[in-house]
């Protein structure tokens, strides 16, 4: 019972052996997968954090040098006010105006509430300007606040002139302590000063803003300044800007600060007094991400004082893909360890599958070897695989008979080893796998691969056609052989056959036509001969000679003719004699001309019968796939150096894509007729260049070949007559060529259409052709065969039709 049991017990161990090893490597590549996504998570988390530290930085110093860029703009706007006081004896206050108006600080500088004028003024002159200012218009002018100091710092002018920086106009600036010390420190430095934090004057209940003033001093013209008592000793007053710090802020960042939140104080002192500007997003609010370091502190120098800034990102400074990245990541990694581990799981589970299947495709192969080589040994023709070396390393039985059959007959055949080249005349191996190559990718339904001839070891050649393939890999070639020797024997004899019959056939058609035109020609030519006949009977009895006799008589009287008609015999009834005659010679003139129209009738009829003939003959049509453009070029080929003495210019406006089916020759016919009538009317043209244009265009399913030339143009009357047969405007024409192209055109399927041009000068002949032709055309009933011409490039399948019909050109 024990026994009967440890074959199983061995199994089953076996099998959990290999689970736990196809697990064990599962798990630990799990685990590495695992560590590898945190680190991965944890780079990723840090990359993100330093991106965003770095754009937070970049932001703060756009922003400071917004600041410190446009305040330096605001600076040089004083300076300019300096250099205009300075620059006359005395600047008006309509000149002012004028200044700060041509300034536009509205628009291009915005923040600034008003440009001003302070001027100093002793104790002892205050009354004297009050009144000054008053007779300007302003009579409710004064210096304010009211109070005894020796001197004041009055506005005197104050520009834009609104209601709101009417307020300030005669304020006495130095009397207020944070005012008066950067107007001291502008005095004594000689260069723009900024004040702290006040409240303007202009302020009222609405939109109340803190605000600040910029200080220019203004010394007396041509005074030393450059120590500090000579500055104090020349000051005459200051230009000034006044600033409300929201305007201001929002004037230099406008909107390009929605993703940061900033404060801006006035340093030297934390109280909240000292706030100077808040943007709205953080008034009332911790700086966000402080903790994080996404708050930054920054002094900025700013016209003698130090403003700080206080920066902290919003909301909208960080990414909406910040907050997805690190638990993608995650989640990503945790996927790809899963699959991965199911993956690895799934190889060890399909190992033990895959080895089972690859022995019983090891089966399999060698069942279809078998198979193979059983195909190979009865097949027919000749299989042959060669190497890249150029030598056979494979040949079935059929091979060693087509090529050696001395040695198959001694039962001691085989190819192996031998030169594949050795075994083709006149050709090498690499060009017989060139050409055969070749041959499969060109290949026709009707044949596949190359026609060589090959060599048995008996020396003796044979035709053979080999159909070559490149061995998967590229490392060889298997070459199927036939040997055509029968087949060439059986279409020889199949051609004389058929040469014979055709032959034959053709005298049976010849002599049957013969029979029918000579029996319809013989008929005409009795009724000729019968005409003729008669004729010549009317004339041997004709009244001719009897006129002559009587002729005759009057010639011997003709110096006594009065006398002879009155008294001689003969001259008496000679007038009633030639009164007879006239009446017999009418009669027979009448039957003259009948029988001559007999006569023409019979011609007629014969000439019918041989114009059927001969369009019969030429009925037929070659239809070849041809460029519509190339027919066009080849018609203009023809025709080059056609009066050339008269310099005529061809123009070209052909549509090379366009290709049609159609006779070639034929319409080369009529193109190259079109062209030469078209380069003779331009010959009559002196008063303008001398133009032929030739076009070709697709107009629905026909194909257009036009050739239009500026010549005089056709006359009305003649337009409708052109293509009559035998109707011609040229003294040297036989009226033949457009006749003919017009039938040669309805042959084609096609019309021909001929106008003059609109602009009066010249005519346009048009050849319009079907695209296609009629697969079933009623023009001739000949059987219709297909043919690759191969000397002839790619000119594709031709459509043959019985003995083309060339015909002559004419006009």
């Amino acid at each position: 019972m024990l026994s009967q049991c440890e074959p199983d017990l061995g199994t089953g161990r076996e099998r959990i052996s290999e689970w736990l090893r196809g697990r064990a490597m599962a798990l630990a590549i799990f685990c590495l997968s695992l560590i590898l996504t945190v680190f991965v998570w944890h780079q990723a988390d840090r990359h993100i954090e330093q991106r965003n530290q770095d754009r937070f930085g970049y932001r703060i110093e756009e922003v400071k040098y917004s600041i410190e860029e446009r305040m330096l703009e605001y600076e040089q706007v004083l300076r300019d006010g300096v250099a205009f006081w300075n620059a006359s004896n005395y600047v008006s206050r309509d000149e002012w105006r004028d200044y700060v108006k041509m300034t536009e600080i509205r628009e291009y500088f915005p923040g600034i509430q008003a440009i001003g004028l302070s001027l100093v003024v002793p104790k002892e002159e205050r009354d004297e300007l009050t009144n000054n200012v008053r007779r300007e218009g302003f009579p409710e002018y004064r210096i304010y606040p009211e109070g005894d100091r020796d001197n004041y710092t009055a506005i005197i002018y104050i520009e834009p002139f609104d209601q709101r920086n009417q307020l300030a106009f005669g304020y006495d600036m130095y009397s207020e302590s944070v005012r008066r010390e950067a107007m001291d420190r502008a005095a004594r430095t000689g260069k723009p000063a900024i004040s702290g934090k006040i409240t303007l004057v202009q302020e009222t209940g609405d939109d109340f803003q803190f605000g600040v003033l910029c200080y220019l001093p203004l010394y007396e013209r041509g005074a030393n300044v450059s120590d500090e008592r000579s500055r104090k000793a020349a000051l005459k007053g200051w230009v000034y800007a006044a600033f409300r710090m929201n305007d201001l802020m929002r004037g230099i960042l406008g909107d390009v600060t929605n993703d940061i939140a900033y404060r801006i104080y006035d340093t030297g002192n934390d109280s909240e007094i000292e706030l100077l500007y808040e943007s709205c997003e953080a008034a009332g609010q911790p700086p966000r991400g402080k903790s994080v370091g996404f708050f930054q502190s920054h002094v900025m120098p700013m016209s003698g004082r130090d403003w700080e800034i206080d920066v902290t990102a919003k909301e909208g400074f960080f990414s909406a893909t910040d907050d997805t990245i690190r638990p993608m990541v995650a989640i990503s990694g945790l996927v790809i360890d899963v699959l991965l581990f199911l993956v690895v799981s799934s190889i060890g589970r399909q190992r033990s599958a895959a080895i089972k299947y690859a022995k019983q495709m090891t089966e399999d192969l060698h069942d279809s070897e078998s198979r193979t080589r059983s195909i190979l040994e009865n097949a027919t023709d000749a299989i042959v695989s060669v190497d890249s070396g150029g030598r056979v390393s494979v040949a079935n039985d059929a091979a060693n008979w087509m090529f050696s059959p001395l040695a198959a007959s001694g039962g001691n055949a085989e190819l192996v080893g031998v030169r594949f080249g050795d075994l083709i005349e006149d050709m090498s191996f690499a060009g017989v796998i060139e050409a055969g190559v070749r041959s499969r990718k060109n290949a026709s339904d009707s044949e596949d691969g190359i026609a060589v001839r090959c060599r048995r070891d008996d020396g003796s050649l044979f035709p053979c056609r080999m159909s070559i393939g490149v061995v998967e890999g590229g490392d060889g070639y298997i070459v199927v052989a036939r040997d055509e020797t029968a087949r060439f024997e059986f279409e020889k004899e199949l051609a004389e056959t058929n040469r014979q019959l055709v032959k034959a056939s053709h005298k049976a058609g010849m002599a049957e036509v013969a029979t029918g035109v000579l029996h319809d020609v013989g008929n005409s030519i009795n009724g000729v001969s019968t005409s003729s006949n008669l004729i010549a009977a009317m004339l041997d009895d004709s009244a001719v000679p009897t006129l002559s006799r009587a002729i005759g008589v009057m010639n011997e009287h003709r110096e006594d003719l009065p006398g002879f008609f009155a008294h001689h015999r003969q001259g008496k009834h000679l007038p009633e004699f030639l009164t007879q005659i006239e009446s017999t010679l009418r009669s027979e003139r009448e039957r003259l001309i009948e029988e001559n129209l007999h006569l023409g009738s019979h011609v007629g009829h014969i000439n019918q019968i041989i114009r059927a003939q001969q369009d019969e003959a030429c009925s037929s049509i070659i239809a070849t796939r041809e460029f519509a453009s190339e027919l066009m070029e080849q018609a203009a080929l023809v025709n080059l150096g056609r009066h050339a003495e008269f310099d005529i210019t061809l123009e070209r406006d052909l549509d090379s894509t366009v290709t049609i089916e159609t006779d070639r020759n034929k319409v080369l016919q009529i193109l190259i007729n079109f062209v030469a009538n078209a380069q003779d009317a331009v010959r009559e043209v002196n008063d303008r260049p001398r133009r032929v244009r030739l076009s070709t265009r697709v107009s629905g399913d026909q194909v257009e070949f036009s050739v239009v030339d500026n010549g005089p143009g056709i006359a009305p009357d003649v337009l409708p007559k052109l293509m009559e047969f035998g109707f011609t405007t040229k003294s040297d024409g036989h009226g033949f060529g457009l006749h003919s192209c017009d039938l040669t055109a309805k042959e084609l399927q096609g019309e021909l259409r001929i106008k003059n041009n609109e602009s009066g000068h010249g005519a346009c002949f048009t050849l319009a052709l079907p695209l296609e032709l009629d697969s079933e055309p009623g023009v001739t009933s000949a059987a219709v065969l297909q043919r690759d011409d191969d000397q002839n490039g790619d000119r594709g399948d031709q459509t043959f039709l019985p003995a083309p019909c060339v015909v002559s050109r004419e006009d």
